[in-house]
């Protein structure tokens, strides 16, 4: 593979699995900034410290910034919410409680500071509307790279006609599990989102708190990263180039017996005396006809 695409994709594997990992410790979720810019900046980085001083394949470099590039803009795109706080409207509110202690609004969640959960623990929430929903669909969903991924959805007949749904458990993880709802490697920071009765839409920003690299899926991307760290130090360090004169080397392909240079003729660099007009080494009797046959 030639070096600058090499780095190009070592660097973005490394990216998504820093991504990952941050996100898994609840310092950022998965959004354009973590899952775009971060990859594409460090491929961007890969091709640099790959093709710095090399002659190269202008194809290769030219693939490998058509990679990179656009994931990096489209990724930069994700600074307009980097400021981005929990939103809910329609009138509708909601409340929540859990065991760390942490009482908030969802309108009062942020990329920075998330709802934080203990997935062992205690949860509390009450939604509030300004009218009774009745007979309605509700869904949930979270957001990855700036893309709604479906978590959950059901319907509710509401035939009290309530303007308040609220619920209390004493542990997320069993309430989750439930629900058909597997939580046990979800850990990190998230923007989870979702409707009711196509009138009540928002997100907030929610962290199932995590002790360091408690996840499988941690673990992976720990590993990943390192391993895409070696590779890309690797392409960036490895011998430009050389002759097949190297130590170890073997005569390239097609070239004269005794051509150990790879230039194509048997001259003074291939040979350790000195060459004579016969094309032999000196103090090589041998010829290509024994003049003192005697058949």
């Amino acid at each position: 593979m030639r070096k600058p695409l090499s780095g190009a994709l070592w660097g973005i594997v490394l990216g998504l699995a820093v991504a990952i990992i941050l996100q898994q410790q609840g310092v950022w979720p998965l959004d354009k900034i973590t899952v775009f810019l971060l990859p594409g900046a460090i491929g961007l980085i890969g091709i640099l410290i790959t093709s710095v001083g090399r002659a190269g394949s202008t194809r290769a470099l030219t693939v490998s910034l058509i990679i990179t590039i656009p994931l990096a803009v489209y990724g930069a795109t994700g600074f307009t919410t980097l400021n981005e706080v929990g939103q809910l409207n329609g009138g509708c509110e909601v409340q929540a409680q859990t065991s760390v202690p942490d009482t908030t609004f969802v309108t009062d969640t942020s990329k920075q500071d998330p709802f934080s959960i203990d997935p062992n623990g205690s949860l509390t929430w009450e939604a509030t509307s300004p009218v009774a929903f009745m007979d309605y669909d509700w869904d949930l969903w979270v957001e990855i790279g700036g893309f709604q991924v479906p978590l959950d959805s059901g319907h509710e007949g509401n035939e009290g006609g309530s303007q308040i749904n609220g619920g209390n458990v004493p542990n997320v993880t069993q309430y989750a599990d439930a629900r058909g709802i597997d939580i046990s490697q979800l850990r990190g920071v998230y923007k989870v989102g979702g409707q009711a009765a196509d009138t009540c839409a928002g997100f907030g920003f929610v962290e199932l708190i995590a002790d360091p690299l408690e996840t499988t899926i941690a673990k992976i991307a720990l590993a990943v990263a390192i391993l895409a760290l070696i590779m890309l130090l690797i392409a960036a360090l490895r011998k430009r180039g050389g002759t097949a004169a190297d130590a170890g080397a073997e005569p390239a392909a097609g070239a004269m017996p005794g051509d150990t240079d790879g230039d194509g003729d048997v001259d003074a660099d291939d040979v350790d005396g000195p060459i004579l007009s016969n094309g032999f080494e000196s103090g090589d009797t041998s010829s290509g006809s024994d003049d003192n046959d005697n058949d």
